[in-house]
């Protein structure tokens, strides 16, 4: 797979926003990505981003460029930095799934091609068939 197509995180940084005058109730985190993830790999993401986050309120997750932002609280920071690298490893595993089945199906009807080709080759050497009636 292409280096975008698996992406892990690097480190995580909390966001300094204590001179900002309008914030969220909840501090930021930012995981930085290994890459700037593809808009497929990120559909994919989205789908267990929702998921983990109706299992734990509160949670938001969301992907800019290379960095994946979201809410915790220092008190559970660890466990809440634990569930996106999971969100993280879990889309890579479902997109990398998803590629070999393509790249299966597309193996699959190629052969399938030449298997026609050969098929056709041989019709063509009798061609035409024989009037029975004849």
């Amino acid at each position: 797979m292409a280096s975008r197509d698996w992406i892990d995180i690097e480190s995580f940084e909390a966001i300094d926003d204590t001179e900002q005058f309008d914030r969220p109730d909840i501090p930021r985190v930012e995981a930085v990505l290994s890459g700037a993830p593809e808009r497929d790999w990120q559909q994919f993401f989205i789908v267990r981003a929702r998921a983990l986050e109706q299992t734990h309120p509160g949670l938001k997750m969301e992907i800019l460029a290379d960095r994946l932002g979201f809410h915790t609280r220092a008190s559970n920071v660890e466990e809440t930095c634990r569930l996106v690298h999971e969100a993280v490893q879990g889309t890579n595993h479902d997109f990398a799934a998803q590629r070999a089945a393509e790249e299966q199906r597309i193996a699959d009807r190629n052969h399938e091609v030449h298997e026609l080709m050969s098929r056709v080759k041989t019709i063509n050497a009798a061609w035409p068939p024989e009037d029975p009636t004849g």
